[in-house]
């Protein structure tokens, strides 16, 4: 799916260049080969960091799916390395598909030199397609929405969302951001997809430190990787699509988020 002209008339020179080279990496001849790079870049730089330091809990919630599913993922925002730390634990316990999204903020990786750099080297450009904070570039961002049900439709997809809309840096990692209604959007839209909460902790952005807890002392710094049952919106998606909706739809989700999240507190202690 294709924007528009006016919706292309959004973007800055650096943004439009950048999505148009991540349009053609996320092409469908390339799909494999970007599997193939996840797994074994990210793959290996996450497991270098949280092999023996991940715990996982529900796996079977989404280990059954199989192959062919068409899965969106909505998980809490604490470090950048969360959904890695997600796709780390699929890629390797589980036969679902590699065909990856991540709907990402173009404040870096689409407006920044080198924003395209990291993201083809993080992500083989599967951070796609962007998010824009201006509120001039409304008509760009109704656009992502479309684009990313559109991906979503197709067989063997898996998208990745988070509902909390940035990165959360409080002081209390169970403590979540207010929800934001675009992910209620797709979430309402996409009810031939199966949705499916995931509470993720213990990954920070301090790689190095990350990878000594991982062959020193796992034990003491465990990561926590928590899949919940899929969520059901059909009684959201009776009657006219409206934001209050969307927002209840996204409040859902990350109420089931949150509900993971106790659990690991209690775990913890």
């Amino acid at each position: 799916m294709r924007p528009t002209t006016k919706e292309l008339s959004e973007l800055s020179t650096r943004e439009r260049v950048a999505f148009e080279l991540a349009d053609l990496c996320v092409r469908e001849p390339f799909t494999e080969v970007s599997g193939r790079y996840l797994a074994t870049v990210m793959g290996t730089l996450i497991g270098s960091c949280g092999s023996r330091r991940i715990d996982v809990t529900g796996l079977e919630h989404v280990a059954s799916l199989g192959p062919s599913a068409r899965i969106l993922l909505l998980a809490n925002h604490r470090s950048f390395f969360d959904f890695f730390t997600i796709l780390y634990v699929l890629f390797f316990r589980t036969r679902l598909p590699r065909r990856l999204f991540f709907p990402t903020r173009g404040t870096f990786f689409y407006d920044h030199p080198a924003g395209p750099v990291v993201n083809l080297a993080m992500s083989a450009m599967r951070m796609f397609p962007p998010v824009l904070r201006d509120a001039k570039k409304r008509a760009w961002n109704e656009y992502m929405l479309r684009r990313t049900i559109d991906e979503l439709r197709k067989p063997g997809t898996i998208v990745g969302l988070h509902p909390e809309g940035t990165r959360n840096k409080g002081e209390d990692p169970y403590a979540l951001l207010p929800a934001q209604p675009g992910v209620g959007k797709v979430i309402l839209a996409a009810d031939f997809a199966t949705v499916v909460p995931v509470f993720v902790l213990g990954m920070s952005n301090e790689l190095s430190r990350e990878f000594l807890w991982n062959w020193t002392d796992a034990s003491a710094h465990r990561i926590s990787v928590r899949f919940g049952p899929a969520l059901d919106f059909s009684d959201l998606r009776v009657g006219p699509a409206k934001l209050t909706t969307a927002k209840r739809a996204a409040d859902r989700a990350l109420g089931a988020i949150s509900a993971l999240g106790e659990e690991d507190r209690r775990e913890r202690g």
